[in-house]
């Protein structure tokens, strides 16, 4: 029994001395919000990874938790080196695809501003790419357009020195991200926009219409404002009879209609 736990506390120590990261069960999500722009040329909007380190060496509280970029190569690349000591400022996005080394360190960020849960309000997308300029060594700089990348989060303990790996604990790497491209002007065929001979007909007959529809519409304002101009500012006469009275002077009407004698009224 003694050399049994001997041998596991041998392969124990062994593990320990190899640095193998701890894996967690968690791949970086595009964020899930429906909001435009998630994915663009040169960005990619991902979820700030909160509560995925939670349970890893919970004693260092002065790790970091970078985002690995990567594209096809460096995927392996960094699946080989991780269990080394790798120095992020080595690792920065001018050189990861211009050399051999296909991955980048970057968005670094103290595990403590990750708390779980996420305090009310706080902002939870971690856009990708989208630092300019490029300032620092290990900056956000716009990913290079129409690529193809993957991501994940890496704990960082900056404590622990070469040759021991500092990495401490991982999560997967996404599925393939491939960012949008714009279209080659020169490759758009002109033919779909050009104009047919039918559309010619109609855009002419749609045009003389419009024509006539304006020239009806000045000549009846026309008319209008002549009759206006033409008629009299005096009212016109009563010419019904029969809306005038009689009127009948008292001093000279009786019940005889006779007018009296002069020196007899």
């Amino acid at each position: 029994m003694k050399p049994l736990v001997q041998f596991v506390l041998l392969c124990v120590l062994c593990g320990t001395g190899n640095g193998v990261p701890e894996r967690v069960t968690y791949v970086p999500e595009i964020l899930r919000s429906r909001v435009a722009g998630k994915i663009t040329q040169t960005t990619v909007a991902l979820q700030q990874p909160h509560c995925v380190f939670d349970s890893t060496e919970q004693q260092c509280m002065a790790c970091d938790v970078w985002l690995v970029v990567a594209n096809s190569t460096g995927v392996s690349k960094f699946e080989n080196d991780k269990n080394r000591f790798l120095d992020p400022s080595m690792f920065t996005y001018r050189d990861a695809f211009s050399g051999s080394n296909g991955f980048y360190f970057t968005l670094k960020t103290k595990r403590s501003n990750y708390p779980c849960p996420p305090a009310t309000g706080q902002i939870l997308t971690l856009r990708v790419g989208s630092e300019v300029p490029c300032t620092t060594s290990n900056c956000n700089a716009p990913l290079p357009a129409g690529g193809t990348f993957r991501m994940k989060y890496v704990l960082v303990n900056p404590d622990l020195a070469s040759p021991t790996a500092n990495i401490i604990g991982e999560t997967n790497f996404t599925e393939d991200i491939k960012l949008l491209s714009a279209k080659d002007p020169n490759s758009i065929d002109n033919f779909s926009v050009r104009r047919t001979g039918g559309m010619v007909v109609i855009t002419t007959i749609l045009s003389i219409l419009l024509f006539l529809l304006l020239a009806m519409f000045a000549a009846i304002l026309a008319l209008v404002c002549c009759k206006k101009s033409v008629q009299s500012d005096f009212p016109a006469p009563l010419a019904t009879s029969g809306s005038l009275r009689k009127y009948h002077t008292h001093s000279l009407h009786n019940k005889s209609n006779i007018i009296p004698p002069k020196g007899k009224m």
